[in-house]
C-alpha cells in the first residue's frame, strides 16, 4: 500500500472515530431527552405537592410543587414560562433535530466505510498488476 493510501486511511480513521463520538453523544442526549420526557408524563398526572428534584448528579432536595407551570431556558440564561405540554413539543422538537443529525452522521460513517472498502479493493487490483 501506498504512503498516499496509508494517509488517506488514516483521515478516514480519524474522521470516523469524531464521528462515532458525536454519535455517542447524541444517543446519550436523545436518552435524557426520553426520560425528561416520561418525567415531565409524570409531573403532569401526580396530584401530589412534595417531591425530590433533583439538582445534579443524584442530589436531591425536597420541594414543593405551587403550580405547574416550568421555566425552561430558550438560550443566553433567558426563561420564559411554559406549560407541560408546551415544554413536551420543545422536547420533541430537539428529539427530531437530534435525530436527523444521528441519521446524518450515521450516513458519514457508511460513506468512510464504502470509501475504505473501495482503497482496499484498488490496493489489492494494484498488487496484482505488480505480481505480473
Amino acid at each position: 500500500m501506498e504512503n498516499e493510501q496509508l494517509i488517506q486511511l488514516q483521515v478516514i480513521e480519524q474522521e470516523t472515530q469524531q464521528l462515532e463520538q458525536q454519535l455517542q453523544l447524541i444517543e446519550q442526549s436523545l436518552i435524557e431527552m426520553q426520560n425528561l420526557s416520561s418525567s415531565l408524563d409524570e409531573l403532569e398526572k401526580t396530584d401530589k405537592k412534595d417531591i425530590f428534584a433533583n439538582i445534579g448528579r443524584g442530589i436531591y432536595i425536597p420541594a414543593e410543587i405551587k403550580d405547574k407551570t416550568l421555566s425552561v431556558e430558550v438560550g443566553n440564561k433567558v426563561f420564559v414560562k411554559k406549560s407541560i405540554p408546551e415544554t413536551k413539543e420543545i422536547i420533541e422538537d430537539q428529539v427530531q433535530r437530534l435525530g436527523s443529525v444521528r441519521e446524518q452522521i450515521s450516513n458519514r460513517i457508511e460513506d468512510l466505510r464504502v470509501e475504505v472498502n473501495q482503497l482496499m479493493k484498488s490496493d489489492k487490483s494494484e498488487e496484482k498488476k505488480k505480481g505480473n
